[in-house]
């Protein structure tokens, strides 16, 4: 069946424009109308089933907040995407609020017009009555990645395992970025939302999962995301508290919760720690990473967290003096991957944000399935 859209603007040409990217995309799109302002939209819908509104924001009459908000309140199948040139935070904050599922910046790009649009469907598409009919029933693994020191690709590894345990068990996964003053899983993965950790906390109090989900990044089926600050400062307006009680909301909502945490023992990652089932401990076997990674595993014991913790030996290789063989003498805890060196692959992956197990035609592809595994059988 069609997604049937309306398309809300108060200028003539765009909503021309936007018809034809829809007509000329080739799938299955239905505009059922076009509107000059909030109130047309409202009378098209007290007469016709909508799925999705692409809503401008600025319009006479009734603009498209005061409208989302009413639509999400009398029509709360159909779904609102907001369209905007206004790029400050506070406006997707406000749209969020009211009601929206989406939000794109103008002048808006065809294939970000389609992506959002087919996404925010798939996501949205009949949740309402999805979750009457099925309580939530799950009750989260949590994973957690940490590294005494930066560079040693711990961020590389949790997205891509985090990928693959969705991929194989298809289940629900979250990734969370914890790494709240430098983390990068929004640059490893090349997606960007103006809406990230800092966002849901600047707002009300958190105690539902639907007032958590505008916050979330869905990266494909089955796979969301909540993203770190977009400047380091915001750190300190985060407490450990308030990271608690949010995954704790959301253990019933996800079969797998990773977690990216800072290379820092602040609060917030020590809250991690108790909260996860298991604690994956990066190193590379080079000598100060080693020397890092003793450091950490005395904290871990001091902790009472030694129990969970697993390691994993990123940038394998012998030919610099170290090998599998010496780590395994060295550590006493189990060892659940050692992952090759393969620079280029890496590198490629990251600059171009596409995930290395997109691909499986690589040997880290092959390493990244028997970590997966291995996790997976994790008791």
């Amino acid at each position: 069946m069609a997604i049937r859209i309306i398309i809300a603007d108060d200028v003539l040409e765009m909503r021309e424009m936007i018809d034809k990217m829809l007509q000329s995309s080739g799938l299955d799109y239905k505009v059922v109308a076009t509107c000059e302002n909030g109130l047309e939209v409202i009378e098209v819908l007290r007469s016709q089933e909508v799925d999705i509104v692409l809503m401008d924001i600025n319009m006479p009459i009734m603009n498209g907040l005061d409208a989302t908000d009413l639509i999400a309140k009398q029509y709360p199948q159909t779904m609102v995407i907001i369209m905007s040139v206004q790029q400050e935070s506070e406006y997707l904050k406000k749209a969020m609020l009211a009601g929206a599922k989406a939000y794109i910046i103008k002048p808006v790009d065809m294939d970000e017009l389609i992506d959002t649009i087919n996404t925010t469907y798939g996501r949205y598409a009949n949740t309402n009555i999805i979750n009457k009919a099925v309580p939530q029933q799950n009750d989260a693994k949590i994973f957690c990645y940490f590294s005494g020191k930066g560079g040693v690709g711990k961020s590389v590894i949790a997205v891509n395992s985090g990928l693959l345990i969705s991929e194989r068990q298809h289940k629900k996964v979250l990734i969370i970025d914890l790494d709240l003053q430098f983390g990068d899983i929004s640059l490893i993965l090349n997606k960007q939302s103006e809406l990230t950790i800092k966002e849901l906390f600047d707002d009300s109090p958190i105690k539902s999962y639907d007032s958590i989900r505008p916050y979330l990044y869905h990266y494909r089926e089955g796979v969301d995301l909540l993203f770190a600050p977009r400047d380091p400062e915001s750190a300190e307006y985060i407490s450990s508290e308030q990271v608690k009680s949010i995954i704790e909301i959301l253990k019933s909502y996800y079969d797998y919760i990773v977690i990216d945490t800072g290379v820092n023992y602040n609060e917030v990652t020590l809250n991690a720690f108790d909260l996860s089932d298991y604690i994956f401990v990066v190193s590379t076997m080079e000598v100060t990473s080693l020397k890092n990674l003793k450091m950490s595993l005395k904290v871990m014991q001091s902790l009472n967290a030694e129990s969970k913790v697993k390691l994993i030996f990123n940038m394998d290789s012998e030919k610099y003096g170290v090998t599998k063989g010496n780590v395994q003498k060295a550590f006493s805890n189990e060892i659940i991957g050692f992952i090759p060196e393969d620079v280029k692959v890496v590198r490629t992956s990251v600059n171009t944000g596409i995930p290395i197990v997109s691909s499986k035609n690589n040997a880290l592809y092959k390493s990244f399935l028997k970590l997966s595994q291995v996790i997976l059988d994790l008791k």
